[in-house]
């Protein structure tokens, strides 16, 4: 089935199809990983014919793609940074990030251990994620644009850059491989060495 001819749900039934597709995806794939699971195994989890699989999207990567916006979409839709008051002060800032960071992956850990995964080992999917971050990293930018009076950094782009990795590699390891401990802890000591690399 070629592009112009994936169907795009409007009626209850149908997008429950295609939400039953996606759910079983993730079952599938935060258990066995992407790349041993079939869109023959999804089709089957989800009680349709391959037929009706390939009718809402066109090959697995595309149903995965689908995955990754959901997931970056629900974990970042409560932190609108451009929504936070002007003169809320940078360390509140960063607290309240880093907490939001550490809340979206709590949500579907297994398959964000996944996604982690697959851009660790392939450009291709690791473009997948990056479309996501971009827009994230700009905001920061902005944010420390409205400051570049009072921090030290010049090259604010690389500094959001180092930042948002670095806050990201932390939770990853937190939440990935120590079962969120000491959680608080390292919100608490996040905040602080960013505001130590920030300012004068």
């Amino acid at each position: 089935m070629t592009a112009t001819q994936i169907r795009v749900p409007k009626q209850k039934r149908s997008i429950e199809k295609k939400q039953r597709i996606k759910d079983a995806a993730i079952v599938l794939m935060s258990k066995k990983g992407y790349h041993s699971t079939s869109s023959n195994e999804i089709a089957k989890e989800a009680g349709v014919s391959i037929g009706t699989f390939y009718s809402y999207f066109k090959d697995k990567k595309d149903l995965y793609v689908e995955l990754v916006e959901d997931v970056y979409t629900t974990v970042l839709s409560p932190l609108d940074l451009e929504s936070f008051p002007e003169d809320m002060p940078l360390d509140k800032i960063i607290h309240t990030y880093i907490s939001y960071v550490f809340k979206g992956h709590e949500y579907m850990t297994d398959f964000q251990r996944e996604i982690a995964s697959l851009s660790e080992q392939s450009e291709e999917f690791r473009e997948i994620e990056n479309a996501h971050k971009h827009e994230l990293t700009e905001l920061f930018v902005g944010i420390m644009s409205n400051l570049k009076n009072d921090i030290k950094v010049t090259d604010l782009k690389t500094a959001s850059y180092i930042i948002l990795t670095t806050v990201e590699a932390v939770i990853h390891d937190t939440c990935f491989h120590n079962n969120g401990e000491n959680k608080e802890a390292i919100i608490r000591e996040l905040t602080q060495m960013i505001l130590n690399y920030l300012f004068k």
